[in-house]
């Protein structure tokens, strides 16, 4: 084979991988790009929808307490006294709104409050007009904007009148216009029979026969939101997001689907073409230098190549992370069950006292992994609220490494605990959530870096003015930075105020600070002086400690789990290690690794004492529905769920024990014994 050929080869071989990396780099983005795409769509109509619903709400209660009015009770006729002192109530009702009153019957329009209040009542143009028998949004044609519509009801005569709030079309653009449209992008509103009440820019070139019957189709399926393909008069293809509100009334966002994303080619789509032009270039060098030239060239190609996997592959990583951080509570919890339960099994089996040290330092880094998954759930917004009694001489001092990695190396970090007899009952996650907040704040006011104290002790009696009679106590946080005035501290447990710049999520800290001393009983007090530093205190009732649960050891010496369990975990290594340590237990264990796969063993198999599954499970069917299921069918099985999430989910699963992922042999041991029969 020719040398040039052999050249020509080992380029493309180096280069080759380089092009499939950007290629596949360009997939992930495009695909990526459509869902965020989708998403913001969906969610910007959303919320359209629900700002809009709120004023027409609040039209119609107008309309509804109008049309109640005892002055309409000889509705369809009204005497010149109950119409000009309705007209008054109608124009109070509506003053300093946007929107009109229209009260008519078949044959006579009663009031307008467009009109002066002294125009009599007058026919309408067209003879006689149809009354609506119920509530809803109409549009109002050539005349442009919507009426929400009140039938009149009287006793023996069905609908007397109508009552009609006009909305017009300017306060409806006003409203469309409160959500900036990205560009190209447009908005549509549609009454209860389909036809367009309002539009914006980019609508207009939708606002097609075509489209909106596509967009009945879809409302009238059924579905309250949604959203599907359509081409606009121009051929232009667009997609459309659609929300439909409880009163019948439809909005819709109309999306260019642009060929390419904005920025495609400054982006992966380059990265792209760069390749293939690369890979050009190094063929064509190949097939005219000589071969010294053409080594150096391939030498140079192949760092290329290294460099460009590496972006690839880190963009990959980031990417995935970004999708796949609700699964990583699960599948980390996974792999702490695996290593804690391998532990505990090599603790109950070991003979060789050398092996206690590091299984005892295993368990322990287990139990701080699961801890900081836990955070992950928290910070999530995956975790509700569990308050319980916690010691803060004990807890606090815990707290020094998560604080001291929001400080940062620069601050000087200290905490001092002076009355280890302090007890508060409030949601440890939330407690350290308002300690990061407040040393997050801490940290912006140290720039150039500085002290940070904390501290809890016995509140004093000017802590606890207003609040109930008892003891409190108070967690402090002092800094030494800038401070702040009398003006600002007024404020800085106000939601949105920040002394900082402006920015999406700025001024909720010091609010989050307040909430949870508010709903522990107690308050949340600012100390703070230009130049002098700011001491946050959180001032919280004590209680007393409570008792601890003396745990039977799930040890050699425990009395035997005498029980049949059936573990349904579709991870094997966990399942299997789980398996080990029941059966180590004294209990019969089988596996399941799907709920399907239970459920046929308990259709044919022996009969099983007790179910233990994961509440996250492949298939149709996850471990809450087969927990259900089990109930129904078998109910002299009892159920154990577990979960990363555990006590978080009890309660809200119909009564059925949840134990947290990882959990200790004594945990698991007591939930098993308690379900399993008398004896076992």
């Amino acid at each position: 084979m020719a040398l040039r050929v052999r050249l020509i080869l080992l380029v493309l071989a180096a280069l080759l991988p380089v092009l499939g990396a950007a290629a596949w780099v360009v997939f992930r983005s495009a695909q990526s790009g459509q869902i965020a795409l989708d998403r913001q769509a969906a969610e910007d109509t959303r919320t359209l929808t629900l700002a809009i619903d709120r004023e027409f709400t609040k039209y119609h209660a107008i309309a509804r307490t109008l049309a109640a009015s005892p002055l309409l009770d000889q509705a369809p006729r009204l005497s010149e006294q109950q119409r000009a002192a309705f007209d008054r109530g109608a124009r109070r009702a509506i003053e300093g709104s946007p929107v009109s009153v229209e009260l008519f019957s078949e044959a006579v329009l009663w009031i307008d409050t467009r009109l002066p209040a002294s125009a009599p009542p007058s026919r309408h143009a067209s003879g006689t007009r149809v009354l609506a028998g119920a509530p809803g949004v109409r549009a109002l044609g050539a005349s442009g904007g919507v009426a929400v519509v009140q039938p009149v009801f009287r006793q023996g005569q069905g609908v007397a009148m109508n009552l009609h709030v006009v909305i017009p079309l300017a306060e409806l653009h006003r409203l469309l216009d409160r959500r900036p449209l990205q560009a190209g992008w447009g908005v549509l509103l549609l009454d209860s029979r389909g036809q367009v009440v309002a539009r914006r820019p980019a609508a207009a070139s939708a606002a097609s026969a075509g489209s909106l019957d596509a967009l009945i189709r879809e409302s009238l399926a059924g579905r309250g939101e949604g959203r599907f393909a359509l081409r606009a008069r121009d051929g232009e293809p667009l997609r459309v997001y659609f929300s439909r509100a409880s009163q019948g009334w439809t909005a819709l966002t109309t999306v260019p689907r642009a060929p390419w994303a904005p920025g495609f080619f400054s982006g992966p789509g380059g990265l792209l073409l760069a390749a293939l032009a690369l890979l050009a270039l190094a063929v064509a060098g190949a097939w005219r230098v000589a071969r010294g030239e053409l080594r150096r060239q391939v030498a140079e190609a192949v760092e290329r190549t290294r460099q460009a996997e590496q972006w690839a592959a880190s963009r990959e990583r980031v990417e995935a992370l970004g999708r796949l951080t609700g699964r990583v509570a699960h599948e980390f919890n996974n792999l702490l069950g695996v290593i804690s339960n391998s532990a505990h099994l090599i603790q109950r089996e070991a003979t060789q006292p050398a092996l206690a040290m590091p299984v005892a330092a295993t368990l322990r880094a287990v139990e701080a992994a699961s801890r900081l998954t836990q955070q992950l759930l928290r910070f999530g917004g995956r975790q509700p609220a569990r308050p319980r009694t916690i010691a803060l001489s004990e807890w606090l001092p815990e707290r020094r490494e998560t604080l001291g990695v929001v400080l940062g190396r620069r601050v000087d970090l200290r905490i001092d605990v002076r009355d280890e007899g302090l007890h508060v009952h409030v949601d440890p996650d939330e407690l350290e959530l308002a300690l990061i907040n407040l040393a997050l704040n801490a940290r912006d006011a140290l720039p150039d870096g500085g002290r940070v104290r904390i501290g809890a002790g016995r509140a004093s009696a000017a802590e606890a003015v207003g609040l109930p009679d008892g003891d409190y106590l108070s967690i402090t946080l002092s800094d030494n930075g800038a401070g702040m005035d009398a003006a600002q501290g007024q404020r800085v447990f106000e939601p949105f105020f920040t002394t900082k710049d402006p920015n999406p999520g700025a001024g909720f800290g010091l609010s989050q600070v307040h909430g949870l001393c508010a709903q522990a009983g107690g308050k949340a007090l600012l100390q703070s002086q230009p130049g002098r530093g700011t001491t946050v205190s959180l001032v919280l009732p004590v209680v007393q400690a409570e008792a601890r649960e003396a745990r039977a050891p799930a040890g050699a010496g425990a009395t035997p789990l005498r029980a049949r369990v059936l573990l349904a975990e579709d991870n094997d290594a966990l399942g299997d290690v789980t398996a080990a340590l029941i059966e180590s237990m004294g209990a019969r264990v089988e596996r399941a690794g799907h709920a399907a796969q239970a459920l046929a063993r308990l259709e044919h198999g022996p009969a099983v004492d007790v179910l233990l599954t994961d509440v996250a499970m492949p298939g149709g069917i996850d471990g809450v529905e087969l927990a259900r299921t089990v109930r129904r069918r078998w109910p002299g099985v009892h159920v154990v769920l577990i979960s990363a999430h555990g006590e978080a989910l009890a309660g809200a699963l119909d009564s059925f024990p949840v134990l947290r992922k990882p959990c200790t042999p004594e945990v698991l041991l007591a939930a098993l014994r308690r379900q399993a029969p008398a004896g076992g």
